[in-house]
């Protein structure tokens, strides 16, 4: 690989022939304006607007917003704005959540079938929409279920993912539980292409294994385990293994939850469900003076376990669930 860059020459300070004496300076001024968008779009309960802005760069042709235009949302999910061919000298606005491809040498992103795409990506809740700028904003997607991604611009991401914290063990003729463990969270960078689709498949299971993937990568981190039932003296293990990432925070073990000390005396510990890098462990239900254990909170975290008071049986609390977050 070599003189894979080139220079755009500056302007002479000479004045040269009508023919070629602007050459320089229109190669220059067309290069800075190649992919432009200076459109400005703002969100809202239900809808999101394109206000009047602009310029913004089509094919090399430079268009304004005249006047504005709202569209209404109704499903909850992510949605990119094109500029639609319509009579001479005019594009119209359109919504969709189908994303397209990135075109280099117009430095846009553009539709299947040749329509700009503005550089604006609007995520929509089911209420509330927010709009971002592509390349100044920082936003996030979160992925809480089984299902499909489909990237809506190319570009460097970050994803975070974490596994489902372990649940806390329930009582029949013990004292208390075994709390459950942290779950593994895991990062990674990489760039993806617009129109790339990924799977995340999500495991309940004690010491699962949650995946997110396309055709070239999978991603992998395990869960928290599931304390056990009566375990007075366990600890339990966090997820510990993981596939694909740039670096891993391994899920906390879970705390005993007492200790013999002699003559038939236990001394209590203040255990939790264990940590991960996204949530807290829930406390077990001795602390809480309750038969149920606290749910982990956050994401991946292990809940507590459940305590006997006579004559109820103690009922473990739920692992945090777990994860996937995509930066961009």
């Amino acid at each position: 690989m070599a003189n894979e860059a080139s220079i755009l020459n500056n302007p002479t300070s000479i004045p040269e022939a009508v023919s070629t004496g602007y050459q320089r300076q229109n190669v220059n001024i067309v290069a800075a304006r190649v992919g432009m968008d200076e459109t400005v779009v703002v969100g809202g309960a239900g809808k999101c607007t394109l206000k009047v802005s602009g310029p913004v760069d089509v094919n090399g042709v430079l268009y304004t917003i005249d006047s504005e235009v709202e569209f209404a949302l109704s499903v909850a999910g992510e949605y990119i704005i094109y500029l639609e061919d319509s009579i001479a000298g005019h594009l119209t606005p359109k919504i969709t959540s189908q994303p397209g491809l990135f075109v280099a040498d117009k430095n846009a992103h553009y539709t299947a079938d040749g329509y700009r795409i503005l550089n604006w990506l609007i995520q929509y809740d089911g209420t509330n929409a927010i709009a971002y700028k592509v390349g100044r904003d920082r936003f996030e997607t979160v992925i809480l279920a089984d299902g499909q991604w489909k990237c809506k611009f190319s570009k460097v991401y970050e994803i975070v993912m974490c596994g489902k914290g372990g649940n806390g063990g329930g009582t029949i003729v013990g004292y208390i539980g075994g709390n459950g463990g942290g779950a593994l969270t895991g990062h990674k960078k990489i760039y993806i292409e617009a129109s790339d689709v990924w799977t995340a498949a999500f495991s309940s299971a004690s010491g699962g294994t949650c995946s997110f993937a396309n055709v070239a990568t999978t991603l992998q981190a395990q869960n928290g385990y599931d304390g056990v039932t009566d375990a007075d003296n366990a600890v339990t293990a966090g997820g510990e293994t993981s596939s694909g990432f740039d670096r891993v925070v391994k899920g906390q073990y879970a705390g005993m939850n007492r200790i013999f000390v002699g003559d038939g005396v236990y001394k209590h510990l203040p255990a939790f469900g264990g940590n991960s890098e996204l949530g807290l462990g829930g406390e077990n239900g001795y602390f809480r003076g309750n038969i149920h254990g606290a749910d982990g909170k956050g994401y991946g975290a292990g809940a507590g376990a459940g305590h006997y008071i006579n004559p109820s049986k103690g009922v473990g609390g739920i692992g945090a669930p777990a994860v996937i977050l995509i930066r961009g």
